[in-house]
């Protein structure tokens, strides 16, 4: 994802690696396309010594030289290539490590497991701030093709999602029994349609609601 930023970015204009990462850390562009900082100076290299990329100037910032790049005839080829690949290739990202915590939840006691969803919640709000915030300034450059407000609109959304999901999970908890489900013995699986049978922990004793009360819903 890295190779393709940098590439994009440069078949736009050149540019010097920092401009790159702040344009990146700016808009947020790093924090969901999984970009780490130290990724970008090493792909510039590498792409450098590939001969993707290539040193255009050299420019003085304060006590710094910093150099200027620009994308190659074959750095444009390999654009293409990746771009291609990034379309030919499903999304279907799932908050896997939330979904995994909510299905063994009642490992965990209430008392710890109500500060624990009231803290995802709250870097979720954050996150959505962070993103309205970018698409803010995303919005400074224009988007005259008009496809930038149906891609943050997207992923507002999908932060939503995660955040209804949540509140609904959270105000479930006190109601939860203490064994939310169990693994059957492998004989009575069933991979067919149609299968029937009481729903897993249905049975379970009432979960142990006395740690910190359900307060209402805030957000």
């Amino acid at each position: 994802m890295v190779r393709l930023w940098i590439l994009g970015l440069l078949m736009k204009r050149p540019m010097h690696g920092y401009e790159i990462k702040q344009y990146l850390e700016i808009t947020r562009s790093d924090q969901w396309a999984g970009i780490l900082p130290g990724s970008i100076y090493h792909a510039i290299k590498r792409m450098e010594s590939e001969g993707l990329i290539e040193q255009l100037a050299l420019e003085r910032a304060g006590n710094r030289t910093r150099a200027v790049y620009t994308i190659t005839p074959a750095g444009k080829e390999e654009f293409k290539r990746l771009l291609a690949e990034a379309w030919r290739t499903p999304s279907r990202t799932l908050p896997s490590t939330l979904y995994t915590a909510i299905t063994f939840l009642d490992g965990m006691p209430p008392e710890e497991a109500l500060p624990a969803i009231d803290q995802q919640i709250a870097a979720l709000e954050q996150a959505l701030a962070e993103w309205d915030e970018a698409e803010a300034i995303k919005a400074r450059y224009g988007d005259p093709a008009g496809i930038q407000a149906p891609m943050f609109q997207n992923g507002r959304e999908h932060f939503l999602a995660d955040l209804k999901l949540l509140r609904a999970i959270r105000e479930r908890l006190p109601r939860l029994p203490q064994v939310i489900w169990q693994v059957p013995p492998m004989e009575e699986w069933s991979h067919g349609e149609g299968a029937t049978g009481a729903s897993p922990g249905a049975d379970a004793p009432p979960r142990d609601t006395k740690g910190p009360a359900n307060k209402e819903e805030s957000q």
